[in-house]
């Protein structure tokens, strides 16, 4: 066998690895996503994103089509990277308001374990800060990709929630009073993550800790048991609902 052979052989059993293309896109992804959240869609330019992802101008173009098609992309994986996330969480959301039939005591730890998952994920996850603070940026400022969002990822979600509310506050869970009562309780897990720095400025915080995470969680989560009238639910020894 010839050198030549040799060689080709020895790099067809190599493992595989990403490509340049494939590493760019992924860069581009990245940033775009931490930019488009942090600046919003309209201030921030081509030159920008390509900065940012290390990338040539025409990289842009090249794997997405334009700007446009970038951040079309930077939401379908938002989409994509909440799913392990929100899909179990409307499952047992909806498992959990249909067992307990109305009791209070396990409503409430229902509520408790939901907001504690939501706060985990939100305010642990530096990935999913920025992607909650763009989809902040989507309820306020919609984009003509906003009605993927709600069909994929508001709707879906809200209507889980609104029937623990509903169960909570003796309402149908479709009554207007239900669907905003939702949206607050929603809105303010979304909130105090996309606010990181505010709320770190107005606690003389530098990050979010565990332990601080902790604090949050046990802090909000009593305020709203006692918004609908719920029992209180006591932390177990790993901080969760007892």
């Amino acid at each position: 066998m010839s050198q030549t052979t040799a060689q080709r052989s020895a790099a067809k059993s190599r493992p595989r690895t990403r490509s340049d293309g494939e590493a760019s896109r992924a860069r581009l992804l990245d940033a775009a996503g931490k930019l488009f959240a942090d600046r919003g869609y309209a201030s921030v330019s081509t030159r920008a994103l390509a900065k940012a992802g290390e990338a040539n101008l025409s990289a842009i173009g090249y794997h997405f089509g334009g700007k446009e098609g970038l951040y079309r992309e930077v939401l379908r994986q938002l989409v994509a990277d909440t799913e392990p996330i929100i899909v179990p969480a409307i499952t047992n959301l909806n498992a959990g308001v249909a067992a307990a039939d109305g009791d209070r005591a396990k409503l409430a730890r229902i509520m408790a374990g939901f907001l504690r998952g939501l706060l985990m994920s939100i305010l642990s996850n530096e990935r999913m800060r920025w992607q909650m603070q763009l989809m902040l940026r989507e309820f306020y400022s919609p984009s003509k990709l906003f009605p993927m969002l709600l069909g994929e990822r508001i709707h879906p979600l809200h209507n889980a929630v609104a029937r623990l509310v509903g169960a909570a506050s003796g309402q149908p869970a479709e009554a207007p009073e239900t669907r905003l009562l939702t949206a607050a309780l929603i809105g303010q897990c979304m909130a105090i993550g996309a606010a990181r720095r505010v709320v770190c400025a107005r606690l003389g915080w530098d990050e979010y800790t565990p332990e601080r995470v902790e604090f949050i969680i046990n802090t909000m989560t009593p305020a709203a048991l006692a918004m609908f009238g719920l029992p209180a639910v006591e932390p177990d020894s790993d901080g969760g609902p007892a």
